[in-house]
């Protein structure tokens, strides 16, 4: 298969993982100037760090190609390595534009997993704005660390295949979840696990700044869960997982409450 040049605007990131072949890499979903979901993988850290880092809401075009995973998942796409070219920032800064961004994901929008679930039944369709009916509750399943070290210029570094330096990123355990119900038949409380980068980078760098992981948890909780949820229209952005038909958390969409 062919290498296809894509524009695609970026909505969420999900945190980086380390590969053997890549090193530190992310997994991103956009929409493309068509309106489709796209999946973008492997992205490796150089893309992400520095005075040129993509951000939410960037828009690129990108080389890549369909990819064939274990699932079918009709919206991965494989990236071209040096193919990334940012295009346009308007809708990530300076200031958030939330009207145009939900021009672009609101139409995405459904209200149950019993949907998300339907789609991947019908077309493999693996990406998906989720609007929760209410979202229950915010948690930790181990006990928080503090990070000691997180400005980037205190990374170490991998070199890839190419022979090119990549920035390593701090392993962190997936360890938060949303309790919520959607508009399920039977009002089913569903709990899942959370992999939004703003949330992992939040955790990595708050912990030195506000010194204890209680206070750090106290903090964590005000942001993603009070804040979010009473003053925030909180949506989550789902992907199902690579090798299991199982949906969880990629990225948190919060535009301002009408």
């Amino acid at each position: 298969m062919t290498w296809e040049k894509k524009t695609v605007t970026i909505v969420t990131k999900a945190y980086p993982e380390r590969s053997r072949r890549y090193g530190s890499v992310a997994c991103t979903a956009g929409i493309t100037s068509e309106g489709e979901w796209i999946r973008l993988y492997p992205i490796d850290m150089r893309h992400f760090v520095g005075k040129n880092k993509i951000s939410k809401f960037d828009i690129i075009e990108v080389e890549c190609r369909q990819d064939s995973d274990k699932l079918g998942r009709r919206e991965s796409h494989k990236v071209r390595p040096g193919s990334i070219k940012i295009i346009d920032k308007s809708l990530s800064k300076p200031k958030v534009d939330w009207k145009r961004r939900n021009q672009l994901l609101l139409p995405k929008q459904v209200t149950s997993l019993e949907i998300l679930q339907q789609q991947y039944k019908e077309n493999k369709t693996s990406l998906g704005l989720l609007k929760p009916k209410k979202v229950i509750d915010f948690i930790k399943t181990e006990e928080l660390k503090i990070y000691e070290q997180y400005e980037q210029e205190s990374w170490s570094f991998t070199v890839n295949l190419e022979g090119e330096k990549i920035p390593n990123v701090h392993k962190i355990p997936h360890i938060f979840k949303y309790k919520f119900i959607c508009d399920c038949c039977d009002n089913t409380e569903h709990i899942m696990q959370c992999e939004d980068w703003e949330l992992f980078e939040s955790y990595r760098r708050w912990g030195k700044q506000y010194g204890t992981p209680e206070v750090l948890w106290e903090k964590l909780r005000e942001r993603f869960f009070n804040w979010m949820t009473q003053e925030r229209n909180l949506n989550f952005i789902m992907g199902m997982h690579s090798q299991y038909p199982t949906w969880f958390i990629i990225g948190l969409y919060y535009p301002p409450k009408e």
